[in-house]
């Protein structure tokens, strides 16, 4: 059994580099939870649209490096929603699937919420589907504090839908 604590202590976060993204979307694929020709359709062309400069201002995709092996643990893309104020969207947080449950994406999440934090956002906001398959994922989220919100029938496909979480991330001031 790996450490949890060592292998959280010794990762790295650092902005995802094109190089990266045959490698993410490999993990992304991985995971199993997506259907075929999603991840390089949708993940992909995201990567490559913030490695060319042409996502807006603040959208952020970042990895998580093993310290001991420099090998890619995880991954994080997140950035601030273009309609409204202080808020921002995580779009994408993955681990490797033979690294789950030790604690990278807490990890990596922590570190999304600093950012925001750091950058005057209140407001982080999670869609994930509603299918059987992404039940982790949305326990992930609960774990850590986020706010379901609601769900949209039939969103993304005929019995899957959308399931909104939010997590206030810094008070508002008040005057």
């Amino acid at each position: 059994m790996i450490d949890q604590n060592s292998t959280v202590e010794s990762s790295r976060i650092f902005q995802a580099v094109p190089d990266d993204t045959a490698v993410l979307i490999g993990l992304a694929n991985d995971t199993g939870i997506f259907q075929p020709g999603e991840v390089e359709a949708l993940f992909g062309s995201v990567l490559d649209d913030i490695h060319a400069g042409r996502q807006a201002a603040g959208h952020q995709a970042h990895v998580c490096l093993e310290g001991s092996s420099g090998s890619i643990l995880g991954w994080v893309y997140f950035g601030p929603s273009a309609n409204a104020d202080g808020v921002w969207d995580l779009w994408w947080i993955g681990v490797t699937p033979t690294r789950q449950c030790e604690g990278v994406g807490s990890h990596l999440l922590r570190f999304v919420e600093d950012r925001v934090r750091s950058s005057a956002g209140r407001l982080l906001v999670v869609e994930t589907s509603s299918l059987p398959t992404f039940e982790s994922v949305r326990h992930f989220y609960r774990k850590h504090q986020f706010t379901e919100c609601g769900t949209i029938p039939d969103f993304y496909a005929a019995g899957d839908g959308k399931v909104i979480f939010a997590k206030q991330i810094a008070m508002e001031k008040s005057y």
